[in-house]
């Protein structure tokens, strides 16, 4: 199916802690974007985002070795209510965080259940995608077939490319598209990317976007912090159409994303303080008291952090926490019952504002303020018109207030938190960029691509262990790596980069072709080089050729 035959583009914010979708029709004007909002289990307000939480039946070793595969029992909402029953860790096993899974560069333990991270996060995406086409029939959307429908995932911007491959093996597994569907049916875009196409598509009238102006996007979610940095371009489509009335040209005016400089990211989000939260907790009431404290207690109280001193931290104000009923007096260090300076009265632990600024806040938020400053730096000239901050922990009012101390005294001139829809702008991005995928026009590579293939050998640089020699009687170096795609390189949209090879005539033999990527900032000159990684082969038969001779060389061209 052709690009501009779909006819509904759905997008999925698979997140670290909570997860989104949104679509949107191919052939409105303007593109108007639609949140799911009703999730299962979830009592009182619609809330636009769903827990990415998931919940499996417990089995004892040998049993579990008898079953093929354990299934999903609760998702969501319905995972964290699971969850609250008695004796509900002993029956059941909770996932959490299972994206983070899927990058090999953090070595996260084995998920508890026995599955593979690909398995954890398909059962997750298949109950999400099943509740978001239920919703989708109740709406317009039900007049267009299945078939019909695009989807756009979005993933972080430092995940390696094979984190995104991981990523799209999920979505087939969990029934979004089919192995056989054409690729464009299912599209990735980077979490930050998607988030400046909200930011520009939907705030451009409140913040007076210029010719040139230069954005950057902090999207500060569950997992990780992703920046990007993109420049404005506007054009004018009536010149192009040959319409020369002034007057209609402003209507034809469009706006084009440029990426400016290397995004990055790293892994320092929300989830990474309720980490801390945990390890402050374990220091006030003692090893000995988190030990005897069950895994359901545990759980709520990291979900009192999240529910009431996340949203609203101020480092000025103190915070007050509910004890369960298991914990014993006898069994808290004496300082926490000290009659004036105990943090304990009545069953509710405090915590002062500074004690969880120093050490849940700043050790994340310090990263953050890290990475942005890394980023901003290599921005040319060092001017930035507008600094967003979006995603679940980009709308910490603490994390705005850090960030405007940071950067009062140089040239970023906005920095813009938009609030009502922080959450779900990457989400709302990603559904407009399946629309208009054309918006953005150059990215910025952030690895050096090659393939691997044979130059002449030097002796004074190559080893002797790659000396080859060929049927012609050429001596070549067999492990030299050929750049198709430099590092921080500009690269427009949809641009076809090709080279031409050779490759001695055999009959019934096949080509092989190896891609290689490296995040080296130098070209590698051997494939095998240190922090070159192969990462596809492309095996092609080389067709039977009555014309040519054995050991002929063949030309090819690799595009």
């Amino acid at each position: 199916m052709l690009g501009s035959e779909y006819r509904v583009v759905v997008a999925y914010d698979f997140g670290t802690t909570y997860s989104g979708a949104a679509y949107a029709f191919t052939h409105s004007t303007p593109t108007e974007v639609f949140d799911i909002k009703k999730w299962p289990h979830k009592a009182g307000n619609f809330f636009p985002k769903v827990p990415t939480l998931s919940v499996y039946q417990r089995h004892n070793q040998q049993r579990t070795q008898s079953l093929r595969r354990t299934a999903l029992s609760e998702w969501g909402h319905g995972a964290k209510r699971t969850m609250l029953k008695p004796h509900a860790d002993k029956q059941n096993v909770l996932l959490s965080h299972i994206k983070l899974h899927l990058d090999e560069s953090l070595h996260r333990p084995p998920i508890e259940n026995g599955l593979t991270p690909v398995q954890a996060v398909a059962d997750y995406l298949a109950a999400l995608h099943q509740h978001t086409l239920h919703e989708l029939t109740h709406g317009f959307a039900k007049n267009y077939h299945p078939d019909t429908f695009r989807y756009c995932l979005t993933v972080p911007a430092l995940w390696s490319d094979k984190a995104k491959h991981l990523m799209r093996q999920a979505a087939v597994q969990a029934g979004l598209i089919s192995a056989s569907d054409p690729s464009d049916r299912l599209v990735l875009i980077s979490e930050p990317e998607a988030a400046a196409l909200y930011c520009e598509e939907t705030m451009s009238d409140q913040v007076q976007f210029k010719d040139n102006d230069r954005i950057m996007i902090c999207d500060a979610g569950g997992g990780t912090v992703d920046l990007i940095v993109f420049q404005v371009n506007i054009t004018d489509d009536s010149e192009q159409n040959g319409n020369n009335d002034s007057n209609n040209s402003v209507a034809w005016k469009k706006r084009q994303l440029k990426e400016v400089t290397k995004g990055m990211g790293e892994s320092c989000g929300s989830v990474f303080l309720d980490e801390h939260f945990l390890e402050l907790l374990k220091t006030k009431l003692g090893t000995r008291v988190m030990n005897k404290i069950y895994q359901r207690e545990i759980n709520e109280l990291t979900n009192q952090f999240v529910d009431t001193i996340k949203p609203e931290f101020d480092p000025a104000n103190d915070y007050f926490m509910t004890l369960p009923r298991s914990v014993q007096l006898q069994d808290l260090p004496d300082s926490l019952l000290e009659e004036d300076e105990g943090d304990l009265e009545e069953g509710i632990l405090k915590f002062s504002g500074q004690e969880l600024q120093e050490h849940v806040y700043d050790p994340v938020v310090d990263k953050v303020l890290a990475l942005i400053e890394q980023q901003y730096k290599q921005i040319p000239d060092e001017r930035l018109d507008f600094l967003f901050l979006v995603g679940g922990f980009g709308s910490s009012k603490y994390l705005y207030e850090r960030i405007q101390q940071k950067f009062q005294h140089t040239q970023v001139n906005n920095i813009v938190c938009p609030a009502e829809r922080a959450a779900l702008a990457v989400v709302r991005g990603a559904a407009y960029y399946g629309v208009h995928p054309q918006v953005i026009v150059s990215r910025i590579s952030r690895r050096t691509y090659g393939i691997d293939t044979t130059e002449p050998f030097d002796e004074e640089l190559d080893p002797p262990s790659t000396r080859v020699v060929k049927p012609d009687g050429t001596i070549r170096c067999g492990s030299r790596f050929c750049p198709f795609v430099k590092k921080n390189e500009e690269l427009t949209v949809d641009d076809c980069i090709e080279k031409e090879f050779y490759v001695y005539y055999e009959k019934g033999a096949s080509l092989v072709i190896n891609l290689y990527a490296t995040e080296n900032d130098t070209i590698p000159r051997y494939h095998d080089d240190e922090g070159v990684q192969r990462i596809a082969t492309i095996t092609v038969p080389i067709p039977n050729m009555p014309d040519m001779e054995k050991d002929e060389r063949l030309w090819f061209k690799v595009r």
